[in-house]
Formats: C-alpha cells, sequence, structure tokens
C-alpha cells in the first residue's frame, strides 16, 4: 500500500488545502502519522476544531485502502509535491496542488497542456461539459490537467 493514499484521505477534507497539508507534513515528517494523529496533536499542528472534526469524520468514514483499490482500478496515477514526476513549473505557483491525478500517459515534456479549474459544487451540466472538453482536447493531443479526477472521487465515495 502507498502513502499516497493519506494524501488523497486529506484532500477529500474541506479545509484542508495546500497550506495546511504543508504545515501537517512538516509537524509530523509524513502524512500517515498526521491521518493517525489525535486530535491534540492535530491541534498542535495547527488545525482548528472544525477541520480536526472533519479530519477524525474522514479517518471514520473513509477506508483508504478500498479508495486506493477504486483509483487503481480505474487506471489512476497520482502524483504529489513529493514526486521527481511532478510538474517543476507546477511547483513554483504560490500554492500547488498537493496531489494530481493522472489518467492516461503523463510525459513530463508536454510542451501543450490546459488546465481546468471548477467548483467543488460541480454541476450535472457542468460535468458534462467539462468531460466533453476534456476528452475532445486530449484527443487532439492537449494535455488535460484537471481536478475532475477529484471530483469523481469526491462523488464516488459519497455515493457507494
Amino acid at each position: 500500500m502507498d502513502d499516497k493514499r493519506f494524501w488523497v484521505g486529506f484532500t477529500l477534507i474541506k479545509g484542508i488545502g495546500a497550506v495546511r497539508l504543508q504545515a501537517l507534513i512538516t509537524h509530523f515528517g509524513d502524512l500517515e502519522d498526521a491521518w493517525k494523529a489525535s486530535p491534540a496533536d492535530l491541534a498542535r499542528a495547527g488545525l482548528g476544531a472544525k477541520v480536526i472534526e472533519r479530519v477524525i469524520q474522514a479517518r471514520e468514514e473513509v477506508d483508504l485502502e478500498k479508495l486506493w483499490g477504486q483509483i487503481e482500478s480505474k487506471g489512476i496515477k497520482i502524483l504529489t509535491w513529493e514526486d521527481e514526476a511532478y510538474p517543476s513549473r507546477l511547483k513554483e505557483i504560490d500554492q500547488p496542488p498537493p496531489v494530481l491525478y493522472i489518467r492516461g500517459e503523463y510525459l513530463p515534456d508536454d510542451l501543450f497542456a490546459v488546465a481546468i479549474v471548477g467548483t467543488r459544487r460541480i454541476t450535472p451540466y457542468g460535468r458534462q461539459i467539462t468531460e466533453e472538453i476534456s476528452a475532445f482536447l486530449a484527443a487532439n493531443g492537449i494535455t488535460v490537467i484537471s481536478g475532475l479526477a477529484r471530483a469523481w472521487t469526491r462523488w464516488h465515495i459519497k455515493a457507494h
């Protein structure tokens, strides 16, 4: 089992973004220890009461091993800040996404890429249009960078 499952777990928690995730890594050394930490230790790492409640709830509701199996079965690869293959130019922005979900082949030397950025509360129409646009771009040789896999993961957890 890859420790990336803990990265994925934290990305599912509202209130945990790039800044808080980095604080957890700095405080605990790795995200597995952060995932298993007591509420008091999470508070010492800088998390507020509401976010700590969400972490505890996620630990109770999300089976990371099952989720990891679903990710693998869909052919989704996970890149984190720690991966050498994580795009270096993306690391240069102020708050790069901690996790990239990749379907298909990712080549670090892809010259043309389009990032699709959306909302956490996607509508059925928005999902349909995003899927159509990204499929069209990918079919025409454009690398598509998207949080859509995250939206799928979030939906998939709630639906099953």
